[in-house]
Order: C-alpha cells, then structure tokens, then sequence
C-alpha cells in the first residue's frame, strides 16, 4: 500500500509540474494549446477555452472563468470526482480502472457535453 501511495505521488507530482510549466508558459508567451478541432471545423469544442478559465480561476477571477468556458465548474467537479475515487480505489486494492458507477457518471458527463458542445455553437457562446 505504501508502494502504491508513492506511485500515486510521484505522477500526481509530475502532472503538477507540467501544468505549472504549461501556467507559466501562457503567461510568458501569451501562446496556448490551439484547439484542433475548432481550426479544422470552425466550431467550438466542449474544451474550449478551458485553460483561459483556468487561469482566470488561478487569479480567482470566477465570473471571468464561467465566460471562458461555462461548464468549467462542472467539469472541474467531474475530474476531481473520477481522481478522487479512481485513486483511493487503486491505492487500496491495486487496481486501476473505472467501476460501473464511474462509467454511469462518464455516460451522464458526455451526454451533457454534446448538448454544451451543440447548444455554444448554435448561440454562439
């Protein structure tokens, strides 16, 4: 258990690592990760805008975050929720996979990104 505790660690270390390069990259440079899918389709994806939200919330700037990106809030909740529970499932047992619930809530998350993704390009949002 011990072992898998320090996995756990050393990626989650690793990962914030990288995001905090990526922070201070944007911030140096003014140049972010470009939306493939906006380039090639014209059409916001349901990301999009996401890393100017979570800057934005970095300076704790909520009602600048939701214009970014309106469901940040929802999807922050979702990663953390699937994080949360998919790491303490694995630090206890070894094993590193979804369970049926979390597959339930993954089915709920997409539905409800499809409709964002549909209802910000038909408004414009």
């Amino acid at each position: 258990m011990k072992r898998r505790i320090k996995r756990v660690a050393v990626v989650y270390g690793i990962v914030a690592a990288m995001l905090l390069a990526y922070y201070v990259f944007v911030r140096l440079t003014g140049v972010g990760i470009p939306c493939i899918v906006r380039r090639v389709t014209g059409f916001s994806c349901p990301g999009c805008g996401n890393s100017r939200a979570l800057i934005a919330l970095l300076h704790l700037d909520f009602l600048g975050a939701v214009k970014y990106n309106l469901l940040i809030f929802p999807e922050l909740l979702f990663v953390g929720y699937v994080l949360i529970t998919v790491t303490a499932r694995y630090i206890k047992t070894g094993v590193y996979s979804m369970t049926f619930q979390h597959e339930g809530v993954l089915w709920l998350f997409l539905v409800l990104l499809v409709v964002w993704t549909v209802v910000r390009n038909i408004y414009g949002i």
